[in-house]
């Protein structure tokens, strides 16, 4: 029997992510900061989804012109990337060139030693397990020497990354993202420390950390189309495995529940390798 195609559900998930992830502006700003982009540099957003980065960056620096490759596997995220990104270019009368490359990241067609930098924001969980390590050296050839590449993540460890994988694979069951069911396989910081050095990365920094304010009610709209039962059924799974914890994990993620809201205080980070001269 023919294996049913799964619909990519980054075509139908119209979210703004900043609300679904509680991510400031702080959060942004570092993350900026620490991109250090120079003038003149080619730079690759994968997984860009609707240009969030970039869309901050202009906004910081409208004087400047970027040459910005904004990649993503959903075409619809890149059609609202365009649509916002041409409207700011115009407002800020900024001539930054930016492209858009609908590809699929497990089958890259980039030119090789081309960018001084690769942005991955949330994006390498998306990928399969068996997928993940050729990618990783994908990404490393189209790197120049001397290039870098920078990694917003979710900063998991052994205490916490069963608990937080089963709370995200559960929201993606109950909002009907099948394709996200099925592909997402998140990485601890050792293993991605493990995959970016086997493909020949140098330097493995992490640069910072900060806290992911997981509240469930950020999802009701935005992921359950306002459906409460639904939120209702995520947030009693939630209260259920999180009676597995330990004591000090529990306390480290201070796990409150007001109203329909569970929140959780989980971290990201943001991590950076260089590619050897």
């Amino acid at each position: 029997m023919k294996q049913a195609v799964l619909k990519n559900a980054y075509e139908v998930r119209n979210a703004n992510y900043a609300i679904v992830h509680s991510e400031s502006e702080v959060d942004f700003n570092q993350f900026i900061d620490v991109l250090e982009i120079k003038d003149g540099e080619n730079v690759i957003d994968v997984g860009g989804g609707y240009g969030s980065i970039f869309i901050r960056l202009v906004n910081r620096y409208p004087e400047a012109s970027f040459n910005y490759d904004l990649l993503d596997g959903g075409k619809f995220q890149l059609n609202k990337a365009e649509e916002k990104i041409n409207a700011l270019l115009k407002e800020k009368d900024n001539q930054s060139v930016v492209r858009y490359l609908h590809q699929d990241a497990t089958a890259l067609n980039l030119p090789e030693e081309h960018y001084d930098l690769v942005i991955c924001k949330m994006f390498f969980h998306e990928i399969p397990q068996i997928y993940k390590k050729s990618l990783i050296n994908k990404l490393s050839s189209i790197i120049k020497p001397g290039g870098r590449m920078v990694i917003w993540n979710p900063d998991l460890n052994q205490s916490d990354y069963q608990f937080y994988t089963s709370v995200i694979k559960r929201k993606d069951e109950l909002a009907g993202f099948e394709s996200m069911v099925q592909n997402r396989h998140f990485l601890l910081n050792e293993d991605l420390y493990d995959l970016l050095n086997d493909a020949g990365f140098a330097g493995f920094q992490k640069l910072l950390t900060f806290d992911y304010h997981l509240n469930t009610i950020n999802r009701l709209d935005e992921e359950f189309s306002g459906d409460k039962t639904k939120l209702q059924l995520w947030n009693q799974y939630i209260l259920q495995i999180a009676e597995q914890l330990d004591d000090e994990t529990r306390e480290r993620l201070k796990i409150n529940v007001i109203g329909d809201d569970v929140y959780i205080n989980f971290k990201r980070g943001i991590f950076s390798v260089q590619k050897p001269k």
